[in-house]
């Protein structure tokens, strides 16, 4: 992977939703949906907040009236006769006054015995209802009513007082029958009457509430109406808003996914809308975009790979390797040397088989030794007073599948540029063998071997990717370039070419092929 692709497919891994909204402002599904929310739950909570205080003001109203009715009404049944009855007995003697510092007097022993209410208990505790317990508005009908009720309580307190004074003197009960004649009776008919008009008054203003209560009922339903049908109509609309803001940029993608597998590699979805489906559909083009790429890349390697291997094989096929061969060959002849010509023609034989192998690009293992071993023997005839080899191929690696034509060109360099070039030449050491790390070939010579400027420029051609321009250094020095990109295309990362050399000590060259098995 290049950094070029390298950098675009961490741009999909990385791309974040807020760098979508700078690019295109962009609204998320969320925050759509919580304005949504915020149209209909704020208007509905306002007028169902409305509602509830309204009532929550005509029920505290209405509590306090029918608090003050129940305490009126309590003192309109009661007050009264309970009043007229003690001081009754007061004055005709049958009770004795002071016995009400007690509290109320009873009178018997059994559950049918009668109970004598204290005047002063019965005087205070109607003046604290009245006073106290009760709420009026100042200057009202009610009000009114209330302070003659606590005027005539007062008068009446001043009656009891003076009758309950003379019963403890005696002899005065003349004067008693008077104030309980014109005292007493009378001021109980005008509290009891105060309280009946007290009523009366508390009974319109309920009516009063309830009148008002129904006008703002009516006038408020009117206005919450007309917000519920607006908060209807502005819901709908936001939520179709927001429907199509989805489904239509979901039907956009689908139709350019549709596209983009029909052959359409120029289809590209619409961004901006909503923040999700912008998300999705930048990396959808991104992804559509490195299609492309990969697929111009693709064509591009092929198209390289093509190129190598034609230029390999011709490489191979060179007429100058092929003279010398045939040259060998009919010097052999001439100096009746039938049995090496017939192995040297045999090993050409299948030298070229394996170069051509009926178009395949993998071969066994096996099948790249015997090339390299043909290829040997024929420069072992040649150059056989300066060249020596040996191949160790493990065994339980022969059957495994590599890439053809792998490790002649190695081999090629070995013998031109490191035993040929040595005085009193050398040998050339090819191993096979797997280890943790997978398969791994080792062409070695002790040849006069590289400086470090020389190893250098080596090791650049090397590192070359496809398609750069390659600058030969000397012959053979396409056949390096040749073997890294192809070994670089076929295994990918997995696999590396590593070459280390010392002047006049020799060259090593290491294939990596990684774990990779080809079938």
């Amino acid at each position: 992977m290049d950094k070029k692709e390298y950098t675009e497919q961490n741009e999909i891994r990385t791309l974040r939703p807020e760098q979508i909204n700078r690019k295109h402002a962009v609204l998320s599904l969320r925050a759509r949906l919580i304005f949504l929310l915020f149209v209909i739950a704020i208007p509905l909570t306002g007028m169902v907040l409305g509602i509830q205080n309204m009532f929550e003001s005509y029920s505290g109203a209405y509590d306090g009236i029918m608090e003050n009715l129940k305490i009126a009404n309590n003192y309109n049944l009661s007050f009264k006769e309970d009043m007229e009855y003690s001081m009754y007995r007061v004055m005709i003697g049958l009770i004795d006054a002071g016995q009400f510092e007690n509290g109320d007097i009873v009178e018997g022993t059994t559950k049918y015995a009668t109970v004598v209410k204290n005047p002063h208990s019965l005087i205070a505790s109607a003046r604290q209802a009245f006073e106290k317990t009760i709420d009026r508005e100042a200057g009202s009908d009610c009000d009114i009513k209330i302070r003659g009720i606590l005027s005539c309580l007062d008068s009446l307190e001043r009656a009891v007082d003076k009758m309950i004074a003379n019963s403890a003197e005696g002899g005065k009960y003349d004067e008693n029958v008077s104030i309980w004649e014109n005292d007493i009776q009378g001021l109980c008919s005008m509290i009891q009457e105060y309280i009946t008009q007290y009523i009366y008054y508390e009974t319109i203003n309920m009516e009063h509430l309830q009148n008002e209560l129904k006008l703002k009922m009516a006038d408020r339903m009117q206005g919450y109406l007309a917000l519920l049908a607006m908060v209807l109509i502005v819901g709908s609309c936001c939520s179709a808003a927001i429907t199509r803001s989805i489904t239509d940029p979901l039907r956009e993608l689908r139709q350019t996914a549709e596209q983009l597998g029909s052959g359409n590699l120029d289809a590209r979805a619409r961004t901006g809308g909503l923040e999700e489906i912008s998300v999705l559909a930048q990396a959808f083009n991104q992804m559509s975009d490195r299609i492309r790429r990969l697929l111009d890349k693709t064509r591009q390697e092929q198209k390289n790979l093509r190129e190598l291997e034609l230029r390999l094989l011709q490489e191979q096929i060179s007429p100058h390797f092929l003279y010398n061969t045939l040259d060998s060959i009919v010097w052999m002849a001439e100096g009746g040397n039938n049995r090496q010509v017939v192995e040297m023609t045999t090993d050409l034989s299948d030298f070229f088989r394996t170069v051509l192998s009926g178009g395949r690009e993998f071969v066994t293992i096996e099948e790249e030794e015997s090339h390299i071993r043909s290829y040997l023997k024929i420069q072992k005839i040649r150059y056989e007073d300066i060249l020596d080899y040996s191949i160790e191929i493990e065994p339980s690696i022969r059957r495994r599948i590599v890439l053809k034509m792998l490790l002649q060109p190695l081999v090629e360099n070995a013998l031109y540029h490191g035993i040929k070039n040595k005085r009193g030449g050398g040998c050339i050491l090819i191993r096979g063998y797997e280890d943790r790390s997978g398969l791994v070939f080792e062409i070695e010579d002790n040849g006069i071997g590289m400086d470090e400027t020389e190893l250098a420029a080596v090791r650049q051609k090397l590192r070359l990717e496809p398609g750069e321009e390659l600058q030969p250094i000397g012959n053979g020095g396409f056949g390096l370039h040749n073997v890294a990109q192809r070994v670089r295309i076929y295994y990918g990362d997995q696999a590396e070419i590593l070459v280390e050399s010392e002047k006049n000590i020799g060259t090593c060259f290491k294939i990596y092929l990684g774990n990779r098995k080809n079938s």
